[in-house]
């Protein structure tokens, strides 16, 4: 399971290329970033919130769960 910023960060670069998709990084605070992805016609097919300090428990669950219409169920395993 996947618990840190840059395994998360870098395991949806990875995912989001593999689908086809494009990740851009809409607005940052200091706990969290809020993610939209994008497939080729421009069209939103996810939006989600990826924690980047207080990683816990709820949070990763919320991040899987908003994340695997498009990745699939066990994306972050």
């Amino acid at each position: 399971m996947l618990s840190t910023y840059p395994e998360i960060r870098d395991r949806i670069y990875e995912l989001a290329r593999r689908h086809g998709l494009r990740p851009d990084w809409v607005d940052s605070t200091r706990e969290m970033r809020h993610l939209l992805l994008y497939d080729t016609n421009q069209v939103v097919v996810a939006r989600t919130r990826v924690p980047v300090r207080r990683i816990d428990p709820d949070l990763l669950a919320r991040l899987a769960h908003d994340l695997e219409t498009v990745f699939g169920k066990d994306w972050m395993k």
